[in-house]
């Protein structure tokens, strides 16, 4: 086993500055740790994340991917925001980096819920000034079963190789195209598309409460990051779901998630993977 591992680690600096780098470095992690579903993404600064390769070991986890996670799902995704906070890197779980109610929020549901993915961790590297490299590698239920410590611990005992790989293959790459950020952010432009299209006046304040609550944060985690009680986050939220006429999270979900996909989807050409490769093994379930 070490022995192929350390194959695998030689292919991937072979491949270092070529089209076939990631689907050799991730053949490298898959003998470091089993995973049935690899995904490697750049995200820079605010634009529309860029696929860089994907592949299934079994069920397809990533066949919404194009129609709902890259038009809208991505801003609630704990990874990008993590990406904004230009978080340190490393090996990181789902949940580590996630908002405290994550798997109680209709995201989580909606999604991850829908594409079957039940473990998750992935290699985050911040680069240059506004961009992040991440692989993240899942575990579906056609496995049954999450990550097993042996398995994770063999993975983090690379990590320095892992990171030295990227960092080198980013250097060694032709440089990214550049992504023209969005013209506002997207709380102005949730601010925005309700007065067009709902005529509902929100304030700053009610549009970002709105969207910590999508992204699964609990009242205490809103009120950390707003900088305000517990008790004024529950003002703000009765404000909101007074004023658009909601009863539950569910339907807030409901109302704004379209209005996340025009935000995003004004100017960008839905040109989500420009170099984007996806491979898949066929699945005997």
């Amino acid at each position: 086993m070490t022995k192929s591992v350390f194959e695998g680690l030689a292919l991937a600096i072979d491949a270092i500055g070529k089209r076939e780098f990631y689907p050799a470095v991730t053949e490298y992690l898959r003998r470091c740790l089993s995973f049935d579903n690899v995904i490697v993404i750049v995200f820079s600064g605010t634009a529309v994340p860029n696929v860089l390769y994907k592949k299934i070991y079994g069920p397809d986890v990533f066949r919404y991917l194009a129609e709902q996670y890259l038009p809208a799902a991505y801003l609630l995704d704990p990874i990008y925001h993590f990406h904004l906070r230009r978080g340190a890197p490393g090996l990181y779980r789902l949940l580590d980096v996630a908002p405290d109610q994550f798997r109680r929020s209709r995201y989580f549901k909606w999604y991850y819920g829908r594409i079957g993915i039940t473990d998750e961790i992935s290699v985050v590297l911040p680069t240059g000034e506004n961009a992040t490299v991440t692989i993240s590698m899942g575990k579906d239920g056609s496995s049954g079963e999450a990550f097993a410590q042996k398995a994770e611990e063999c993975l983090r005992s690379h990590e320095p190789a892992i990171m030295s790989l990227l960092r080198a293959h980013w250097v060694a790459s032709e440089t990214p195209p550049a992504v023209a950020p969005r013209s506002m952010s997207i709380t102005d432009s949730l601010i925005a598309a309700m007065r067009t299209h709902h005529n509902v006046l929100l304030s700053k304040r009610q549009a970002e409460v709105a969207l910590l609550i999508l992204q699964g944060h609990s009242s205490p985690s809103i009120g950390l990051n707003l900088g305000v009680s517990p008790q004024t986050v529950k003002v703000f939220r009765k404000q909101l779901y007074s004023k658009c006429s909601l009863s539950s999270q569910a339907e807030l979900f409901a109302l704004m998630m379209p209005i996340l996909e025009r935000a995003t989807s004004h100017g960008s050409g839905r040109q989500y993977e420009r170099s984007g490769v996806i491979e898949t093994t066929p699945w005997r379930g």
